[in-house]
């Protein structure tokens, strides 16, 4: 399998363009690298191919009924939450839900955490593809950095709005990244992620329902 760092482009390309630029990018792929200490993939079941996230920055926090919530989010992402011009037609946000800790002890696998991977077109309304899955998920924290490990999960397309086209669908996700404890930081990103899916939702059309 090749392993090809790069995001999700909407669907102001053609299905010939995007097929064209994933070549590119496999050609290329001895140049390509992402400024994180993320290392998640993801590998489409249907294409049997790996693609390395360019997420630049995680973030962690505790919610109120105790669950930890995780967040990572690309450049895109990063550039509007710091009130900067955004560069990019779509953005990309993963959120996981560790619904509890597993112990060292601990052989069998089993999950422990919820995945959605939102998609984001910037149009108007936007643009939008959701993934969902279920993970196991292990940490170890260092005072304000944690350090997680994804595996056994599967990512389905769930919804989907507007002209994004689904190039990925059916895949695994897995790898270790780092996240930072941020509350505020999380809190913000998932507030503006509900507002962004009832944007969608309340669009002409509405969103279409992939899941049965």
């Amino acid at each position: 399998m090749t392993s090809i760092c790069m995001n999700i482009q909407s669907s102001i390309f053609s299905r010939h363009t995007l097929a064209l630029l994933l070549a590119i990018f496999a050609l290329s792929l001895g140049s390509l690298g992402c400024n994180t200490q993320s290392g998640l993939t993801v590998t489409s079941v249907d294409r049997q191919q790996t693609f390395r996230q360019c997420f630049t920055q995680a973030y962690s926090s505790r919610n109120a009924n105790g669950d930890t919530d995780v967040v990572l989010i690309d450049q895109a992402t990063e550039q509007g939450l710091a009130g900067k011009a955004i560069d990019s037609p779509v953005l990309q946000v993963m959120h996981l839900r560790l619904l509890w800790s597993p112990t060292r002890e601990m052989k069998a696998v089993t999950s422990n955490a919820s995945v959605k991977w939102y998609v984001i077109g910037r149009s108007v309304p936007p643009g939008l593809l959701e993934y969902d899955g279920i993970a196991f998920v292990s940490s170890t924290t260092d005072d304000d950095a944690t350090v997680l490990k994804v595996r056994n999960s599967t990512l389905t397309l769930s919804t989907k709005h507007g002209n994004m086209v689904d190039w990925i669908g059916t895949s695994k996700l897995e790898g270790t990244f780092t996240a930072r404890e941020n509350r505020e930081i999380v809190e913000k990103v998932l507030r503006q992620l509900n507002a962004t899916v009832a944007a969608a939702n309340n669009a002409p059309g509405g969103i279409s329902s992939i899941a049965p």
